[in-house]
């Protein structure tokens, strides 16, 4: 078994494949070849080398060779194939079975998990946006160890994203959270925001040449807004950038230095407004949540006063 659907489902097939391959035709050899105990050894010598030597080309060819080693080792001892092939073919069809089935009993589908992929991206960007912002605000070495730290912590957060992603696109299930489209789109989102970040990052001043204070209250509000929009999509709420959009008002009514700087902050913000339309619910949505919320707050009472009156009346 595998973690994924589909490497689990892939193997099993391949490991059946393989089998009835392997055996078919080493059967066929040891009944071609005649009882010949030299010629079977050293056939299955060089079956098992290529089952290892093949093991990472290909799983079906690995299998395929190792169903032939047994046979020939079989074939070695003077046992006729009858007597041992077909288990070894139902025990592999069995095992097959078995890693299905408990894969299905306990499937760890990424599709649902999505949606917490995205979060946790968006956050470590945030940060390595905020980190740069910093290292602008107030160019120092730990400054800038703190946003070499968040840039790799952004890409193992994106690494991470993106195994989910594939993963996701081959699993049989439904979207819970996100639809692929929606993903899609997110993921785009999230990479305008990443490219904007790297842009300024290859800018950073080298000495001690501040920016402007704006810069830093940007910072803030960007780590701010993305830490609660990681919050917010992982309970499927709307994420909200009302600190970024006051940070860039106040840059622009002081008027401060870095033109450039501020159109990639620009640019950053335009990715978080791409994001928001993507993961956002539509209104019906909303509305349905609201009227599930709803029910299940009336619920809640109910089932609280039915478990009141007994005691109410006992007293």
């Amino acid at each position: 078994m595998r973690p994924d659907f589909h490497r689990t489902y892939a193997r099993a097939v391949a490991r059946l494949a393989g089998t009835l391959v392997g055996v078919a035709l080493a059967t066929g050899a040891v009944e071609a070849l005649g009882p010949d105990a030299r010629l079977f050894g050293a056939l299955a010598v060089v079956s098992a080398g290529l089952s290892y030597t093949l093991i990472r080309t290909g799983y079906a060819y690995s299998q395929c060779f190792a169903a032939a080693y047994v046979v020939f080792l079989l074939g070695m001892g003077g046992q006729a194939w009858e007597q041992t092939v077909p288990e070894r073919m139902a025990l592999t069809l069995l095992g097959g079975a078995l890693a299905m089935l408990a894969y299905a009993v306990f499937p760890a589908w990424e599709t649902p998990r999505l949606r917490e992929r995205l979060a946790d991206w968006l956050a470590a960007n945030g940060r390595h946006a905020a980190a740069v912002l910093r290292h602008f605000a107030e160019p120092t070495a730990d400054r800038r160890a703190d946003m070499r730290s968040a840039q790799l912590a952004s890409r193992r957060a994106r690494a991470a994203w993106q195994e989910a992603y594939d993963r996701a696109q081959q699993e049989p299930v439904r979207p819970r959270g996100l639809t692929a489209q929606e993903a899609k789109a997110a993921q785009e989102a999230l990479e305008g925001f990443d490219r904007a970040a790297t842009l300024m990052e290859s800018r950073v001043p080298h000495d001690d040449n501040p920016s402007a204070p704006e810069v830093e209250a940007l910072a803030e509000a960007l780590e701010s807004d993305t830490e609660q929009a990681a919050a917010a999509m992982r309970e499927h709420r709307d994420p909200d950038w009302a600190r970024v959009e006051k940070a860039l008002q106040t840059w622009e009514r002081a008027g401060g230095r870095s033109p450039a700087l501020r159109s990639e902050a620009d640019l950053q913000k335009h990715a978080l407004e791409n994001l928001a339309t993507a993961v956002s619910r539509t209104p019906l949505e909303r509305d349905v949540g609201s009227l599930r919320e709803d029910q299940r707050v009336r619920e809640a009472v109910e089932a609280q006063g039915d478990g009141s009156e007994p005691a109410h009346r006992g007293g």
